[in-house]
């Protein structure tokens, strides 16, 4: 028998040790963090951050894009083999100067190819270009020396300028670095957002800790007062209405207690997938009460919104870009007409050195094309006109948004400059109800105090603390809403800044 009872003892230590590492696997590392830690780790490996960064690259590689534009090209084209098996009408003029159409049979192979540099012209929205063509068609029906022709153009020099007035680089040169401009300011105002979500994230643990922490303790307590009560119940010196009262007390705070345990872990769950952990880590939370103690001034803070925020600028883009359509409806409402232009030398011979060989012959060539609407149903004029009334409907919009910004701005650093005071308040209420309940329950212990006062003593002091944790929550909330709004750090007093360079690279 003794040896059965060790055997059973032997499993069960077994099994009670690996339960004990599966569920310190399933636990993972612990981790202690401070609303600071939460805000790097959120701007550093959170998927909202990790997004931004990628939105920020795709605005810089449109940038360099657009650089681009202004950079010569050169491009090499080329259609290396074309076989053409064909009946063909051939004209000509015989000597009497009668014409003649004949059909012949075609059996070819033609190589072209081509080498050209280009270059934009930004200031007045023209195309030159530099190149060099050459081909080559073989006769597939001749063997001999004649039956393969090669033409060169050793030198090209063109030029491709429309002349109504409408210069799409100039456009580009005004939109285009705003729009960059505007997607680094958008980034660093991103970052404040997460900054912002980090927060929430962050008070929503640390007031499930505060809850679960408050639950604990108030379970003991209505434990403790419970069985004082069936003891003083015994003796007659309470009646059986207040023993109830308390009992249901006790139960309610069990009760919140097993709710408090269930919304702690899925507020743990929120935050680890907030700040991007794979692993299921434990995080606790330390909630420091200092806050910065600063005050600031709103003309400063205006100034820096309508300086740096991603918001104006995207303001200033959307005009100029109504502005631009405008422009090229107008070019396209009356005659429109574009330069072309060549100039450079041609050769043919019958052997690859005799087609870049001199002498050379000349080739010269100029067009202008004009087009002119003569019946469009006033197509081109209506387009216009709905240019303007647009570009009428963005400025009124735009200017309205500007003021709605403007008095956000100053909404918020009127309501942050009061959190401060909002938070002391809070700070006191939270001590004197802390306090206020201590007495109370000292003096139900001795029994100066009804069951009824001790409950309201236990709800205002519960209220107090959660009062106080959400005041914080919204001074740190509003701290990052300014930061938002101004891109400036009141604090260090000097604007925000990200090394784009880093970002761009990673």
């Amino acid at each position: 028998m003794n040896r059965i009872f060790l055997i059973f003892v032997s499993l069960v230590l077994s099994a009670a040790s690996l339960t004990a590492q599966e569920e310190q696997q399933v636990a993972g590392p612990k981790y202690v963090f401070t609303l600071e830690d939460v805000v790097l780790l959120a701007k550093q490996q959170s998927p909202n951050a990790i997004m931004a960064r990628h939105r920020f690259r795709a605005s810089y590689f449109s940038y360099m894009s657009y650089k681009a534009n202004f950079l010569p090209k050169l491009t090499f084209t080329t259609n290396p083999a074309t076989y053409d098996h064909s009946i063909r009408t051939i004209q000509s003029v015989d000597n009497a100067g009668n014409l003649k159409i004949t059909e012949a049979e075609a059996n070819t192979f033609t190589s072209t190819g081509s080498l050209d540099l280009s270059q934009n012209i930004g200031f007045t929205g023209g195309t030159i270009s530099l190149g060099s063509n050459f081909s080559r068609i073989q006769n597939l029906d001749d063997d001999s020396d004649f039956g393969t022709q090669f033409t060169t153009s050793p030198v090209r020099l063109s030029l491709e300028q429309p002349l109504n007035g409408y210069n799409q680089y100039k456009w580009l040169k005004k939109i285009e670095p705003l729009r960059y401009d505007e997607a680094k300011q958008n980034y660093i105002a991103q970052m404040e957002t997460v900054s912002s979500n980090a927060v929430n994230y962050f008070f929503a643990l640390a007031l499930a800790q505060v809850s679960l922490n408050m639950a604990q303790t108030n379970y003991t307590n209505s434990k403790t007062l419970y069985e004082i009560s069936q003891g003083r119940y015994q003796i007659g010196t309470i009646a059986e209405d207040a023993l109830l009262q308390m009992e249901l007390k006790y139960m309610q705070a069990e009760s919140k207690l097993n709710r408090a345990r269930i919304d702690i872990e899925a507020k743990q769950s929120q935050l680890r997938s907030f700040l991007g952990f794979k692993d299921n880590v434990e995080i606790v939370l330390e909630v420091d009460s200092k806050v910065p103690g600063l005050k600031v001034p709103y003309n400063k803070a205006l100034e820096y919104a309508l300086e740096r925020s991603p918001e104006i600028i995207s303001y200033n883009r959307q005009i100029l870009e109504a502005e631009r359509t405008v422009a090229q409806t107008k070019s396209q409402k009356g005659v429109t007409m574009t330069l072309d232009g060549s100039f450079g030398l041609n050769k043919t011979g019958y052997k690859f050195k005799d087609a870049y060989s001199s002498p050379y012959d000349d080739r010269e060539g100029v067009s202008i094309g004009i087009r002119v609407p003569i019946l469009d149903w006033s197509q081109a004029k209506n387009s216009y006109r709905n240019a303007q009334s647009l570009l009428e409907v963005i400025e009124t919009q735009m200017k309205q948004n500007e003021t709605d910004f403007q008095q956000d701005v100053y909404l918020q650093i009127m309501t942050f400059n009061m959190q401060e005071n909002q938070l002391r308040i809070a700070a006191k209420a939270d001590t004197i109800a802390k306090k206020g309940y201590d007495v109370s329950y000292q003096r139900y212990l001795i029994g100066k105090v009804s069951v009824t006062d001790l409950n309201i003593a236990d709800a205002d002091k519960d209220n107090a603390k959660m009062s106080y944790m959400t005041e914080l929550q919204s001074y740190w909330n509003l701290y990052y809403t300014v930061r938002r709004l101004t891109l400036f750090d009141f604090v260090s007093n000097k604007p925000l800044e990200e090394d784009f360079d880093t970002i761009i690279g990673e």
